[in-house]
This record gives C-alpha cells, structure tokens and sequence, in this order.
C-alpha cells in the first residue's frame, strides 16, 4: 500500500485517479456487489467526500463506466487503424481482446459485458451508453473489414457490417467465457471465417 493510501486521502485529490480505482473495484466485483465501503477503501475518501464529489454508487459508477469504455475503444481504434494489412489488424485486435480478459483462473472479463448482463436489462441511462458503444466498435470493425474486402483479404459473399456484428458478438463470448477460465480464445478461426475463401 501506498504512503498515500496509508494515510487516506487529502481533501484535493486526483478526481481521474479516484475514477480509475473505481473502475477496478466495479470491474472485479461487479455493480451489485460493490458497496460504498468498498469504494472508500479503495479510493481512500471518506464517505463524505466520495457523495460530495460523485453523489452516488451509481453517479460514480456511471463516471468510470464511460472512462472505461473510452478507453477500450481508444486501444481498439489503435489497433485497428495501425498501417499493418487489415487481417492482422483484426487477428491483434482479437489477441488483445483475450489478454484483456483472460486469467488464470477465470478473469474479470470485460466490463461493459459484464454490465451489459448485469444492468443493461433495468438500467435505461447505463443500455443507452452501452448501444452507442457497441455501434462504434461495430463500425470500427466494418471499416478495417472494407479495407480488407478492397484488398482481396476478408470473403465478400458477407457484408462488412454483417462480418462486424459477427466479430462484436464474437468479443462478447470470449469475456463470458474467460469468466469460468476458458482460455480457449479461437481467434484462428474466426478469423478464417471472416477471411476470403482461397
């Protein structure tokens, strides 16, 4: 621990930092299993300053939902719209998706599923961020899977915005799955079955 966390937070304080430390206490735990002296412990404010500064469980949850969510597409459009041929711009994608969730023993998965079972069904503000999220990683694939068309790489009797709905459903599993320890990623053949029949 920290000198920092040892003594407890200062009354100003890294808000960005407060955020991130929020993010992996939901990640792990999930929203339901999070409670307030879960969140004090692990960004060290008192109980006081954590509802001055977020309100709320759900004001803080939604703060460092959205953080991690920008953050993921961010590492995905990087990927993504990198200089290499679209194949393997998909093939890293995928690879990163994998290390991002996988663990030993089961990993945390990956948030924004995770809470897409857990809250998206009765939380309305927590689905919407959710549809407008999965759209851009939608149109991110659609757009490397057309780079791909164009270059004779990816099959063509598919559209790219099928082939894209195909890859998000397919990231999806792969988080529900690492969940229970699947390590078994199968990021081979989905890439054959995007990839122009030879």
């Amino acid at each position: 621990m920290s000198y920092l966390a040892a003594m407890g937070r200062p009354r100003e304080f890294d808000e960005d930092e407060v955020i991130a430390e929020a993010v992996q206490t939901f990640w792990k735990q999930g929203y339901g299993a999070t409670s307030i002296p879960d969140l004090m412990e692990a960004t060290q404010l008192e109980r006081g300053s954590l509802y001055k500064a977020f309100e709320d469980k759900h004001s803080l949850f939604e703060r460092a939902f959205d953080n991690y969510l920008r953050a993921g597409r961010a590492k995905m459009a990087q990927v993504l719209r990198s200089d290499a041929p679209p194949i393997a711009r998909l093939e890293a994608c995928l690879a990163q998706v994998v290390a991002g969730c996988s663990g030993a023993e089961g990993g945390p998965g990956c948030l924004a599923v995770n809470t897409m079972v857990e809250l998206a069904p009765s939380d309305a503000a927590v689905r919407d961020r959710l549809v407008r999220h999965w759209i851009v990683v939608e149109r991110m694939f659609e757009q490397t899977l057309r780079d791909g068309q164009r270059e004779g790489e990816i099959r063509k009797d598919v559209s790219a915005r099928e082939l894209a709905r195909l890859l998000a459903k397919f990231i999806a599993g792969i988080a529900v799955f690492s969940r229970q320890g699947n390590r078994s990623d199968a990021t081979q053949t989905i890439i054959q079955l995007v990839s122009r029949v030879k």
